[in-house]
């Protein structure tokens, strides 16, 4: 059994007002630290990053200047996560990968994705045939004076299905207008498993605005 990646990198940074996947962090661009955790990994057989034309180009660039053994595809995004998520299925269908095969689907704006998490996950995934990451959030009321519930949970990634489950979800999306937010919602929906939760990280955040980046950097800091 093998563990391919597949590193979600199609959104347009719309919201982060500049080139998200390019900032650079310590003198490195925020795509290449999501890249180097899987590839650094030991236990990701292939990697396959979805993105736009413009940084397809660009990722190549900087994946010369890596020396790694393995895999890694490109192919172009969709016009959604969804669309994206199953492009990067029928690449690996293309690539004959056995339907036990993990597949672990991440966001690159998630690039601060801690090691040991990846791989606590992929653990976690092999003995209960999924897994995912999740945060404890706060629900406000409107006028943010009080907590609603605190007993609110954010799914973050990377969320692990076999490409059995994932091929059987997406299949089904291509008969329906179900437009899912991740990929435990489009398998939950279409399948009726739901993912095994792990907790995850605040340096798992996902990076929407640069004060999300700012915010984080400052765990970072902390951190070291």
């Amino acid at each position: 059994m093998k563990v391919h990646g597949v590193l979600l990198s199609a959104g347009e940074s719309d919201r982060f007002k500049g080139d998200k996947l390019f900032t650079e962090v310590k003198n490195k661009p925020l795509i290449l630290y999501p890249i180097e955790t899987f590839l650094n990994s030991g236990v990701i057989d292939t990697l396959v990053i979805v993105c736009n034309k413009i940084n397809k180009k660009k990722i190549k660039q900087l994946l010369l200047n890596i020396e790694t053994n393995i895999e890694i595809d490109f192919i172009l995004g969709g016009k959604s996560r969804q669309e994206s998520e199953l492009n990067a299925l029928e690449k690996l269908k293309e690539k004959n990968v056995d339907e036990e095969d993990f597949i672990v689907i991440h966001d690159s704006a998630r690039a601060f994705l801690p090691s040991k998490l990846l791989l606590n996950l992929i653990e976690h995934a092999k003995q209960n045939q999924s897994a995912a990451p999740y945060v404890r959030t706060l629900l406000f009321s409107k006028d943010l004076s009080k907590y609603v519930n605190e007993n609110i949970v954010e799914i973050q990634t990377p969320q692990i299905f076999n490409f059995k489950t994932l091929r059987k979800a997406y299949i089904k999306t291509l008969d329906n207008s179900f437009n899912s937010v991740d990929t435990t919602e489009r398998v939950s929906q279409e399948t009726g498993l739901e993912a095994s939760l792990i907790e995850g990280s605040n340096l798992n955040k996902k990076i929407t605005f640069k004060e999300d980046l700012d915010k984080i950097q400052v765990l970072l800091e902390v951190q070291n």
